[in-house]
C-alpha cells in the first residue's frame, strides 16, 4: 500500500510539472495570435520618446536625468537575433542640471546600435563599426524584452517555458517564464486580453549587482495589423517605499508615440562587419606616469585612478569602472609601492562608471572616502542586492567589518589625509550642475589637483561645470600648477584657465 501511495504521489507530482509547460504554450499561442507574432519573422518600429542617463544622476535618490528622442527606430530580425537601433537624443525642455555622460547636451546626438548574435557594435561619427564585445548579451535581452521578442523567445524549441497565474492590474493574469542565454531568467505578465503587458529580468551591473530590468507595455493599438504599445522601461528601481530614499533612479527608457510600424521587412538581417567579426576584447592595461615622489597616475583606459604613497599606507582616489579595472589598478599599486595596505579610497562622486570598483577596494580592506550625502546610497551598494549573475569578490567572501559601518569616512566641505608629511587635501565642489557632492582632491606638495568630469583637456568648448569648477578653486585659493583628470591627460592650470576663457 505504502509503495503504491508513493507512486501515485510521484506520478501526480510529474504530471503537475509539466502541466505548467502545456499551459504556458497554450498562453503564449494566444498571445502570439493577438498580437500579430505568429507569421512575424522580423518588424520595424519608428518613434519618438526619451531616454534616461542610467546610473548618472545628480544625487543618489533622484531619477536618471532625461533627454528627448526626436527619433527613433529599431529594426529586428527574429531568425538571426540581430537587431539595428538608430536614434537621435537631444536635451529638449528636460532639466540641465545633474547627469554625467555627456549631460546636458548642448548639440544633438546620433548613435546606432548593431547586435547580431553574440556580435555587438555601434558606428562612430565617421560611420565605422566599433566593436562593442560585452554588450552582446544585453543587446539580445533587449530583443527578447520586447513585447513581440519574449513571445519569439518563450516559444523557440528548449526554452521550457513555465506559467503561474496570479491576480493583477484588477485582472487574473499570466506570468510565462523561460531561461535565456543558459542564465538570464525573463517573465512576461500576459493579460486577460492576450496582450504582454510587462517583461522582466536581471542584468549584471558591477555597481548594484543584479540589476532589475522591466519593459511596461500599455495602451495597444491596432498598427498594420500588429498590436503596438507605449514604451516604458526601468532599469534598477526607486526605493521610495523606504524613508528616506537613498535610490530614485528607475526611469530608462520610453517610446511615447509610435508613428510606423512594418513586419517581414526586407534585408532586416545584420550583417557582421570584418571588423567586427575578428575583433578581441580590448585587455584591461594600467599605464603608469610618475607625478612626484611616491605619486602616481594609474592610466591606459577610459577611467584613471591616482596612487599616494604615505609613510605605512597607500591611498587610491578614485575606484572607476569595475572589479577587473579595479584589481589590475591594485596589483599596479602593489607593484609600484609595496609592503604597504591601501588605507583609503576617495571617491569623487556617486556616478556609476566612477563607483564601480569600490566593492573591490571594500573587499581589499580599504576605508571609502566621500561625501557625507553618499553615505546611505553605498550602504545600499555594499549589503542590499543579490549577485548571482556576475558575483564579484565582495560577494563571494563578504569581508566582515562592512555591516557595522566602520568602512566609511565621510567630507562635508574639507578633509585632510596626512601622515604628518605628505597631504592630501579633499574639498567639496559647490554649485555644480553634474553632480552633488563632487569632491577636488589638492595636493599641496606637487600643487596638484584631482579632479573627475570638471575639465578633460580634449574637450572642443568650456561647459557649466567647467565654469564652477574654476570658481571654486578661486573660492578655495589654491596653488594649482597641474590639473590631473580622472578622464584625459593631465595639463597645466593655464591651459585650463585659457579653455575656460574662451569667447568663441
Amino acid at each position: 500500500m505504502a509503495m503504491r501511495l508513493w507512486l501515485s504521489l510521484t506520478l501526480a507530482a510529474l504530471m503537475a510539472a509539466s502541466v505548467p509547460a502545456q499551459d504556458a504554450r497554450s498562453v503564449l499561442q494566444a498571445a502570439a495570435k493577438a498580437m500579430g507574432v505568429e507569421n512575424m519573422r522580423s518588424i520595424q518600429y519608428t518613434g519618438t520618446g526619451w531616454q534616461g542617463m542610467v546610473g548618472q544622476n545628480f544625487a543618489p535618490d533622484r531619477d536618471w536625468p532625461r533627454v528627448d528622442l526626436t527619433s527613433y527606430t529599431r529594426t529586428i530580425d527574429f531568425d538571426t537575433m540581430s537587431s539595428r537601433e538608430e536614434y537621435v537624443r537631444a536635451q529638449g525642455n528636460n532639466p540641465t542640471q545633474g547627469g554625467g555622460a555627456g549631460f546636458p547636451f548642448l548639440t544633438p546626438q546620433k548613435v546606432v546600435n548593431f547586435v547580431s548574435g553574440n556580435s555587438a557594435w555601434t558606428l562612430n561619427a565617421q560611420g565605422q563599426p566599433v566593436a562593442q564585445p560585452g554588450a552582446a548579451e544585453l543587446r539580445q535581452i533587449e530583443i527578447l524584452t520586447t513585447p513581440y521578442g519574449f513571445l519569439k523567445g518563450a516559444m523557440v524549441p528548449g526554452a521550457n517555458p513555465t506559467v503561474v497565474t496570479r491576480n493583477e492590474y484588477g485582472q487574473r493574469v499570466h506570468v510565462v517564464s523561460f531561461v535565456a542565454l543558459g542564465k538570464y531568467r525573463i517573465n512576461g505578465t500576459i493579460n486577460a486580453q492576450s496582450l504582454v503587458h510587462r517583461v522582466q529580468t536581471w542584468i549584471p551591473n558591477p555597481v548594484v549587482g543584479d540589476l532589475y530590468y522591466e519593459n511596461v507595455y500599455t495602451n495597444y493599438r491596432a498598427v498594420n495589423g500588429v498590436q503596438v504599445p507605449r514604451f516604458h522601461q526601468h532599469q534598477d528601481f526607486d526605493d521610495g517605499g523606504h524613508q528616506p530614499n537613498v535610490s530614485g533612479g528607475d526611469h530608462a527608457f520610453g517610446l511615447e508615440t509610435i508613428s510606423d510600424v512594418r513586419l517581414n521587412v526586407p534585408n532586416a538581417a545584420v550583417a557582421v562587419p570584418e571588423p567586427v567579426r575578428t575583433a578581441k576584447p580590448e585587455p584591461v592595461r594600467v599605464q603608469t606616469q610618475k607625478l612626484g615622489e611616491g605619486l602616481y597616475l594609474l592610466a591606459g583606459g577610459s577611467h584613471n585612478s591616482v596612487a599616494v604613497d604615505f609613510n605605512d599606507h597607500v591611498v587610491v582616489i578614485e575606484a572607476p569602472l569595475n572589479e577587473e579595472r579595479s584589481l589590475a589598478v591594485i596589483g599596479e599599486v602593489y607593484r609600484l609601492i609595496p609592503n604597504k595596505p591601501i588605507r583609503f579610497v576617495v571617491n569623487t562622486h556617486h556616478h556609476w562608471d566612477h563607483l564601480g570598483g569600490i566593492r573591490t577596494y571594500v573587499h581589499e580592506g580599504a576605508t571609502v572616502v566621500t561625501h557625507e550625502a553618499n553615505r546611505p546610497y553605498y550602504q545600499e551598494v555594499l549589503r542590499a542586492r543579490p549577485w548571482l549573475l556576475q558575483p564579484d569578490r565582495f560577494a563571494l567572501y563578504p569581508p566582515e567589518e562592512w555591516s557595522e559601518g566602520y568602512i566609511f569616512e565621510t567630507v562635508r566641505e574639507k578633509y585632510v589625509l596626512t601622515d604628518g608629511s605628505r597631504v592630501v587635501e579633499l574639498y567639496n565642489i559647490q554649485g555644480l550642475p553634474h553632480a552633488a557632492g563632487m569632491l577636488i582632491a589638492y595636493i599641496p606638495r606637487e600643487k596638484i589637483v584631482v579632479q573627475a568630469d570638471l575639465y578633460n583637456p580634449a574637450a572642443a568648448a568650456p561647459n557649466a561645470n567647467n565654469r564652477a569648477f574654476q570658481r571654486n578653486l578661486q573660492r578655495l585659493k589654491l596653488d594649482v600648477a597641474t590639473i590631473v583628470g580622472i578622464h584625459g591627460n593631465p595639463a597645466p592650470m593655464a591651459q585650463f584657465v585659457g579653455f575656460v576663457n574662451k569667447t568663441n
